[in-house]
């Protein structure tokens, strides 16, 4: 699979890096150009009528595999990007272990995908926007990073944030004015 574009405005993506290595030091431009993939892949759910939520498990500047939101499309209540995207790549590899990847998701995982990510044995994890109502990485839960589990792994959240944030706010405004009386 191709690699996504770098936004024609390079000065915005080094800033955006500088500002995350502050805080997490391992991440790279490659974690950035995936998940601007991810946001392409999210707006292309959105346009679906799924919830624009995009997962990504790369390996390097390779990807494994790729999802979006599926759940109105297949009716699977498991339906989410981070899951879809972690069985494609356990088969594409031919293992459940993906402890050589990585995963880039537009939304802070919930704790279904929090505890599918961490016994997947993920390398680090990325996302874009908080979820204060089902967060399970930082906002109600810290699955990833629970010393009770038998893994844990580095997370860093706010990347493209109001990119992610702003996808689904006008996801959710759309679907308000569709089903508001005339």
């Amino acid at each position: 699979m191709r690699l996504p574009k770098w936004p024609r405005n390079r000065r915005r993506v080094a800033a955006t890096l500088a500002l995350h290595q502050r805080h997490h030091e391992w991440l790279t431009q490659v974690d950035l150009k995936m998940m601007r993939r991810a946001l392409h892949l999210a707006r292309a759910a959105g346009l679906r009528a799924e919830i624009p939520v995009a997962a990504i498990v790369y390996r390097g500047q390779e990807i494994i595999s790729e999802a979006a939101n599926d759940r109105e499309a297949s009716n699977d209540p498991a339906g989410h990007a981070e899951l879809v995207a972690l069985r494609l790549a356990g088969a594409k590899l031919g293992r459940w272990r993906l402890n050589d990847c990585r995963l880039a998701v537009t939304l802070e995982p919930c704790p279904m995908c929090a505890g599918a990510i961490v016994n997947a044995r993920i390398e680090a994890l990325l996302f874009g926007a908080s979820d204060p109502k089902a967060g399970a990485v930082g906002s109600l839960y810290h699955i990833p990073q629970d010393t009770r589990l038998n893994h844990r792994l580095p997370c860093a959240g706010g990347i493209y944030a109001t990119e992610a944030a702003g996808l689904l706010k006008n996801f959710f405004a759309r679907r308000r004015l569709q089903k508001a009386p005339s």
